[in-house]
């Protein structure tokens, strides 16, 4: 049968060590795709192991036709292809996973026919793909481990593909311009494709019915949250406090709280600049917390397409701004959202949105959930703030200017304040300023006196307090000059990891802040909380010192990559399919490099090799300058050796030589030198045996 790649002369690629470190990289492809994809370990085992049975019995076939091979190659991409089309329909909003099983697949199959360097390329770039969509899934600086080991393959590759032989300087060069680029290039991988499809990164929908019905759920299912709302709730000592979960994403907000937060990582948001993410807004104070008034008025958006419409008056996504969450902790059901949020989409069929524009999930938000709003970036011009006006009171807006007993040197303390200010503006950028200017922040204070306003407490006896503690006196000192305000609860933009381009907002970053109603402007976010924004629609900077950022993320890197072990130990299907892999690849190695010697070469082998283990040749001179001083029988050898493949010898010259050849190198093979061996030309004789 002529052999169809030599009749097109297609060039068939020989090099086998070209082929490993494509393998390499492909394996290393598979493994950061599997991490960071989330995909079943045993999916991911079976496809290392075909994709590696798979190198090798191209390379033993390279030189023949494989027409079956083709033809069933060819029916298994139309498989996958439908694979993939038909998850892409299942899970529209998000494209990148069933793209990268579908190379996944393709990269497996394919890797049964690799002949040509072409071939080999096809794998070389799909693995190149997988690592990029595996950085764009990334939300942890342990990629950069998986970067730098595939930084090593891609270079190493890159030189075999210009036939440069690399040196042990060149793959030292290599390991540290792997160290440096992982390092460098991380953050300029970018967190989206420019796909043709819908962008927006939301969960697949979680489907489940619930018995909530938009009520707030409590942090650890307490229950007597409400309780604290009655006249005599202040007779009820706090909760424990729990340095897990703010005590500010409850139905009730008790500044009786006091205690240090955990830094738990909560959620990464991917977005543009830094934001603060409102949870929940609170109307009424009642000496020593906040409660909303009105909690059971909610609505009910359901929608039949993605995404939930927060603002029915917006039609287009144009000029919006996205913000995806990636939850990494399980929480209740509060929707976290920057301001001006015009669009959601949530993995629900339906959300709930109470009357302080709350939005709550009607189930509780798991771990790894993904959900995306877009927003409208809102600012305010200082002519439009200091023209804002104080809203004619109507019955809805009473409760946002309710006090309780509010002790009278608080309201002394607020109107001398004010005293010598005459717009709305001006009077609160004063009460911002004295309080910033006066008070400390600290979280370690004395608990509250049950006797005492936790207003007047703050002003007047602590001095000193943490940003329940400032809001709260904003928002009272707000009102008793008249103007409406509600306090919330929420996170701060938290800090930006430059390395994965992703915002980490942490258990420590929740945060209270302050609502001010103005006309015709409406709700003003404020933050009166000292190193804070001075309101919080102003866009900050991220707040970093980037060497101090390094030496973290190295640590979070090592952190990182120790659990990645142990996660890595502790799938022992993985374990067991890489050992007999790597066993696998071994075993063929020494068996194609014995299909590929004949008896001849096979026993030159063996005869240098003892040769140079007996001293009596030198690694990296040539043959003929280490063996010119040795014994007659070693220099014919050799020579023969050398006329059997080089010299125009007939079929029974050859045969003749061949068999010659093999009896001399038996001969020396059994000959027993001395470690002085003396090199004088005299042949093997019975001085020099033992």
């Amino acid at each position: 049968m002529v052999n169809v790649n030599r009749r097109i002369n297609i060039k068939i690629e020989d090099s086998l060590v070209l082929r490993l470190s494509i393998l390499y990289m492909t394996i290393v492809s598979l493994i950061s795709s599997w991490y960071f994809l989330e995909l079943s370990i045993d999916y991911i085992s079976f496809v290392i192991f075909l994709t590696t049975i798979g190198f090798l019995f191209s390379y033993k076939n390279r030189y023949k036709s494989n027409i079956i091979l083709k033809l069933l190659m060819t029916f298994l991409m139309l498989y996958f292809l439908r694979e993939f089309f038909r998850n892409l329909l299942s899970q529209p909003y998000d494209p990148r996973i069933p793209l990268a099983v579908f190379l996944i697949n393709l990269n497996t199959i394919h890797s049964f026919d690799l002949p040509t360097r072409i071939d080999l390329s096809f794998s070389f770039f799909i693995s190149l793909i997988l690592m990029v969509i595996s950085g764009i899934f990334a939300r942890e600086s342990t990629f950069i481990v998986f970067l730098f080991f595939y930084i090593i393959g891609l270079t190493l590759t890159l030189a075999l593909l210009n036939n440069y032989r690399p040196s042990i300087k060149y793959l030292s060069s290599i390991i540290l311009l792997a160290s440096l680029i992982s390092f460098l290039i991380f953050p300029m991988i970018p967190k989206s494709l420019p796909f043709t499809f819908r962008q927006d990164i939301m969960s697949q929908i979680i489907q489940r019915i619930s018995t909530y019905r938009g009520e707030i759920r409590t942090p650890d299912n307490y229950t007597n949250f409400y309780l604290y709302k009655l006249p005599e709730g202040r007779n009820i000592p706090p909760l424990p406090y729990n340095p897990e979960n703010y005590f500010g994403f409850a139905p009730f907000v008790d500044l009786r709280q006091r205690g240090f937060p955990s830094s738990t990582l909560i959620f990464r948001v991917l977005t543009p600049y830094p934001i603060y993410h409102r949870g929940l807004a609170f109307d009424t104070y009642n000496g020593f917390g906040w409660y909303q008034s009105l909690e059971e008025k909610v609505d009910v958006i359901n929608t039949v397409n993605q995404p939930f419409d927060l603002d029915k008056t917006l039609n287009t996504e144009e000029n919006l701004i996205r913000a995806t969450y990636f939850i990494e902790k399980d929480l209740n059901n509060l929707v976290f959202l920057p301001y001006n949020s015009k669009k959601l989409y949530f993995p629900a069929p339906f959300i709930y949105k109470d009357i302080e524009d709350d939005i709550r999930s009607p189930f509780d938000i798991p771990k790894k959930l993904i959900y995306t709003s877009l927003y409208m970036e809102k600012t305010f011009s200082a002519k439009a703030l200091l023209n804002a006006k104080v809203p004619k009171i109507t019955k809805s807006m009473e409760r946002y200017l309710n006090l309780p007993n509010i002790p009278k040197r608080v309201k002394d303390l607020t109107l001398n304040i004010t005293k010598n200010y005459e717009t709305p503006w001006e009077k609160l950028m004063a009460i911002e300023k004295y309080l910033k200017e006066n008070y400390p922040y600290s979280l370690d204070i004395p608990p509250l006196k049950d006797d005492l306003d936790a207003v007047d407490d703050f002003l007047f006896v602590t001095k000193k307090g943490y940003c329940e503690q400032f809001a709260t006196a904003f928002a009272v000192m707000s009102r008793i000059i008249g103007i409406p305000s509600r306090f919330v609860t929420g996170f701060s933009p938290g800090r930006l990891n430059p390395w994965t381009g992703m915002y980490e907002i942490k258990n420590d970053n929740a945060h209270a802040w302050v609502e001010v109603y103005l006309e015709p402007i409406g709700w003003i976010p404020i933050d009166p909380t000292p190193e804070s924004l001075k309101f919080i629609g102003e866009r900050g900077l991220s707040n970093f010192s980037f060497f101090g950022l390094i030496f973290e993320s190295l640590g979070n890197v090592l952190k990182g990559s120790i659990i990645f072990l142990y996660k890595l130990s502790t799938l022992y299907k993985l374990v067991i399919s890489l050992t007999i892999i790597l066993l696998i690849v071994y075993l063929m190695m020494r068996i194609i490099n014995r299909y590929r010697m004949n008896k001849e070469d096979r026993i030159f082998e063996k005869v240098i090799r003892k040769l140079t283990k007996e001293k009596l040749i030198t690694p990296g001179n040539s043959l003929y300058n280490s063996t010119r001083n040795l014994n007659k029988e070693i220099r014919e050898f050799i020579s023969d050796y050398y006329a059997l493949k080089f010299a125009p010898l007939n079929d029974l010259e050859r045969k003749r030589l061949r068999n010659e050849l093999i009896k001399k190198g038996k001969i020396i093979l059994k000959t027993k030198f001395s470690s002085q061996y003396p090199t004088n030309g005299q042949g093997l004789n019975k001085n020099h045996q033992k």
